[in-house]
């Protein structure tokens, strides 16, 4: 199945607390090439190097997929904390007399997770990965809805890094005998290759801070699955908060049908996952419960399509599935 190139082009780009994601592709479905780089939350990394970031991958898969600057429609920058109207202005005032200044649009990361998940339908999303965050996006009554998703200094209930924030809380106060032994001392230690637990303080110099603390989550998971106290009771913790994060959604009577789309490193880990869904059930019953098809970087894309009041059926998205396996096959 071979299919050809058109004129126009759409790019799509997914900005995480860890990483950064970008996709180009035609009107098809078709996605001519891929990138990869670092973190574009402006709250974390100053906004000069999310620029560099973003214009970088921007570049990249241009040139990769041999097109140029005057086939792109649009650019989708789905970025971390980024529907707020001053971190857009930030990041608006950067591509300021540039030749991409017309035609990005500034989106939060969860619309593009959620596409992925939907396909661009209606439905509620959860992201419990370095942050946290639920989105709702009902396209029948045009409305927008988030709950938490403040930012890992006042918020990210949940999240990889609430999860690896207490674990190392748990590590500091079991040094001090103000806590229970726990293994993940050890695991913790052996991850920063440090001897000694005051030398984990050198954390605090590094410009990648957050999603280095976010990385202890795995770190968690795996005491847990030895039955670490300590462990368990922080990952019990971090699935309270994100089911009443999904309750208050649901709370609101519009909202009651649509599917709940999982989406973020968290849910990839089979005893994180079933440790959440066996308490979100005794709280909002029945729900239909997704995980994403395609990365959130596609999730973008499909927005950037749809806002050109193109049609995603069945077709685009066979080729859609077909050129993005192509691409990471090669």
């Amino acid at each position: 199945m071979e299919l050809k190139k058109t004129e126009k082009r759409w790019i799509g780009i997914d900005g995480g607390g860890s990483k950064t994601s970008c996709v180009i592709g035609d009107e098809q479905g078709q996605i001519l090439s891929f990138a990869l780089g670092t973190s574009s939350n402006i709250h974390s990394i100053s906004p000069q190097n999310v620029f560099h970031t973003l214009t970088q991958l921007i570049n990249k898969v241009i040139e990769e997929s041999k097109s140029t600057i005057h086939q792109i429609e649009s650019i989708q920058l789905c970025l971390a904390g980024a529907d707020r109207e001053n971190d857009q202005k930030v990041i608006t005032e950067f591509f300021k007399d540039t030749l991409y200044e017309e035609k990005i649009k500034i989106r939060n990361d969860a619309e593009a997770a959620l596409a992925s998940g939907t396909w661009g339908q209606s439905g509620i999303l959860l992201i419990a990965g370095t942050g946290s965050i639920v989105y709702v996006i009902c396209n029948e009554t045009n409305e927008r809805m988030r709950v938490g998703g403040w930012g890992y200094l006042l918020g990210d209930e949940g999240s990889g890094f609430y999860i690896g924030q207490r674990a190392l809380r748990a590590v500091l106060k079991a040094y001090d005998c103000r806590g229970q032994k726990t293994v993940l001392t050890n695991l913790v230690l052996d991850h920063f290759k440090v001897q000694q637990v005051p030398e984990l303080l050198k954390l605090y110099s590094d410009e990648n801070y957050v999603p280095e603390v976010a990385r202890i989550s795995q770190l968690v998971l795996e005491a847990a699955k030895k039955e670490d106290p300590v462990a368990i009771e922080i990952l019990q913790d971090a699935v309270f908060e994100l089911v009443q994060m999904v309750k208050v959604a649901y709370h609101h009577s519009a909202y009651k049908k649509l599917m709940l789309v999982l989406h973020g490193g968290l849910f990839s880990d089979a005893y994180f996952k079933n440790l959440f869904l066996k308490n979100l059930k005794p709280v909002i019953g029945d729900v239909e419960i997704a995980q994403p098809e395609l990365p959130a970087v596609l999730g973008a894309y499909l927005l950037a399509i749809k806002e050109s009041g193109l049609l995603i059926d069945d077709k685009f998205k066979k080729n859609i599935n077909f050129s993005w396996n192509k691409l990471n096959h090669q």
